[in-house]
């Protein structure tokens, strides 16, 4: 009983940090792929349960340990200091030490380990301050236009470049920050991330998966921008637009995880990372 009173006052304290993430912070910094990250979590501990139970049977030799306590220390530094200094990232960030920390001191070692996964799945809800995410997103839509430009010019499409601006016949499509890809990045890194999680295989041919995400997704978002420009040319600005707020996500993602499976059968041809 009194484990669910310690659970029930970690929800208490979080829970105004989480109200504001939700219905303010995410959409602000368009970071609105953090919703589904705590529901996937909570659905990676579920498929344990029967781990779970196993190790909560045991005789509990390690609780109460030092290291547990210190973590769970370390992560209600951290919340007073974000909380007391306004950094948002810092107060949520706080949550993984003090997750483990909790976990390992109430449950032991073992259970902590078991769960380090859906704990450290977590990371993705810390939003990135507004000024990192300004220097990860200028140089990624520098980028998609440079080499759009050069894809479409060497194939004899009438388009130039000043800056973040494209220019495809009459038309003009400016790089904002969706087309940065960062969203679309983030969003695929954290789905596929789960799928390369729970795939069967070695820890070495989950890491080779793992590392292909980013090349992938932004692989994808390249051929997004191509696909906008190429829209825009013939059909207009309009039907540009229309495809990027409808569909545009969706090719990356197709891209992403048919490059990602085409990998995986790849190693699987090749007895890479199979489990024997």
């Amino acid at each position: 009983m009194g484990n669910y009173l310690i659970w029930l006052l970690v929800a208490i304290l979080y829970y105004p940090l989480f109200s504001y993430l939700y219905n303010i912070r995410w959409d602000t910094v368009d970071y609105s792929h953090a919703y589904f990250i705590f529901p996937l979590s909570l659905w990676l501990i579920w498929r344990k349960r029967g781990e779970i139970r196993n190790i909560y049977q045991e005789p509990a030799s390690d609780k109460m340990n030092i290291l547990g306590f210190s973590l769970l220390s370390v992560g209600i530094l951290m919340f007073i200091f974000g909380w007391h200094q306004d950094y948002i990232s810092i107060q949520t960030l706080s949550l993984i030490p003090l997750l483990f920390g909790l976990t390992g001191f109430l449950y032991g070692t073992k259970m902590a380990k078991a769960l380090s996964f859906p704990i450290l799945y977590l990371m993705l809800l810390v939003p990135p301050p507004l000024g990192i995410l300004d220097s990860i997103t200028l140089p990624m839509r520098h980028g998609i236009s440079v080499l759009t430009e050069k894809i479409l010019f060497f194939l004899n499409y009438p388009i130039s470049r000043e800056g973040l601006l494209l220019k495809i016949g009459y038309n003009d499509i400016f790089m904002g920050a969706p087309c940065s890809g960062f969203r679309s990045l983030i969003t695929m890194f954290s789905l596929v991330l789960v799928y390369v999680y729970i795939s069967k295989g070695t820890l070495f041919k989950k890491l080779i998966l793992t590392s292909l995400i980013i090349p992938m997704a932004l692989f994808g978002n390249l051929i997004r921008v191509i696909t906008l420009c190429l829209i825009t040319f013939y059909f207009g600005e309009e039907a540009g637009q229309g495809f990027f707020h409808n569909f545009s996500g969706i090719v990356i993602f197709i891209i992403t995880l048919s490059g990602l499976m085409g990998a995986e059968s790849f190693l699987d041809r090749m007895k890479i990372g199979r489990v024997s």
